[in-house]
């Protein structure tokens, strides 16, 4: 998941932090109660619970996270409950997700377990089709009307 660069470089999982935003990771023997804000990529491994605003979240296989996370990409590999709010969710075979998702890309493993509703960014409501009562009370009026 983490990797080393070149000399001058960061050490984030992707390269997707701003530059001079250091990795911040939440150990799996460490447990928060409070809101957690950062710029960067974060790594959570313990348990936090409070909500998450981050540039990138990756949930370790041992963490256990309980509130509304935000984030540019999501991967969860452990416990989440609550909403996400993301561009990019991935929900690993290991992963036990329960709240609504707002995203604009979803990739769910097999074996992934997801419970809550899907929300893509941008989508339009669907439009109410009228039910077949009412279409049926409908027509002989428009009938009547020609």
């Amino acid at each position: 998941m983490l990797r080393k660069l070149a000399k001058g470089g960061s050490v984030l999982g992707n390269g997707s932090a701003p530059r001079g935003v250091a990795l911040s990771v939440i150990g799996p023997d460490v447990r928060i109660v409070g809101d957690i804000i950062t710029q960067g990529e974060m790594q959570i491994d313990g348990q936090v619970e409070g909500d998450i605003t981050c540039q990138t979240l990756v949930v370790g296989e041992g963490a256990r996270i309980t509130g509304e996370v935000t984030a540019e990409t999501v991967r969860v590999h452990g416990a989440l409950t609550g909403k996400i709010n993301a561009n990019q969710v991935m929900i690993a075979k290991t992963a036990q997700v329960v709240g609504d998702i707002t995203h604009e890309t979803l990739e769910i493993e097999a074996g992934g377990h997801l419970e809550g509703h899907l929300i893509h960014k941008g989508a339009s409501p669907a439009k109410a089709l009228p039910s077949p009562k009412t279409a049926a009370a409908e027509a002989p009026q428009a009938m009547a009307a020609q």
